[in-house]
């Protein structure tokens, strides 16, 4: 895998979960761990694209990363929270770090629910869930976490981006920002 991609997931994979197995996701009933409460797609906000500072290097060291999130065509498969169909999320945290990947995540992030009308239909806190991830995207670890209080309290958020915007400085002279688009799912 070459450093590009390596970053590219490290970036977003700080907060990637691991999803539910195939037969978690056939069983009957809504309430079993595994099961999908709200998937969304997620892009990064072009005024407000992931960030990370100090930039990120080869060499792994203590960075805060941070992002705006739009969350839109959400749909329920477990049909809970068939009212929810858009979302924003501010999303913040520090971590060890570099173009391949980071470990001790900590940080925290907030959703604010719309249903289709546009109209205000909750928020939800998030808790960053992973200690490590060595992915090409390191900020994925700001989508995986515990919803610890709010609408979809209980569920755990796995998600990625793929990168928009070039990520091939980062080996080279540091990388600072980061667009991209991928998944949410809040998972029960």
């Amino acid at each position: 895998m070459n450093i590009l991609r390596i970053t590219a997931t490290t970036l977003l994979t700080l907060a990637v979960l691991a999803t539910p197995t195939a037969a978690s996701a056939t069983r009957p009933t809504a309430r079993q761990t595994g099961a999908t409460a709200l998937r969304c797609r997620v892009t990064t906000d072009p005024g407000h694209p992931v960030t990370f500072s100090p930039d990120l290097t080869l060499q792994p060291r203590t960075t805060r990363v941070s992002g705006a999130f739009r969350l839109t065509d959400c749909t329920s498969p477990d049909g809970t929270h068939s009212q929810v169909r858009s979302g924003t999320a501010m999303v913040q945290g520090t971590g060890r770090a570099s173009c391949s990947g980071a470990s001790d995540v900590t940080g925290s992030g907030t959703v604010t629910w719309y249903d289709r009308s546009g109209h205000h239909a909750g928020t939800s806190t998030l808790r960053p869930a992973l200690r490590s991830a060595n992915s090409y995207n390191p900020g994925d670890s700001l989508l995986a976490g515990n919803v610890t209080h709010g609408l979809l309290a209980g569920t755990r958020a796995a998600g990625s981006i793929t990168p928009t915007s070039n990520v091939s400085m980062c080996a080279r002279s540091g990388l600072r920002s980061l667009l991209g688009s991928g998944t949410l799912r809040f998972l029960r």
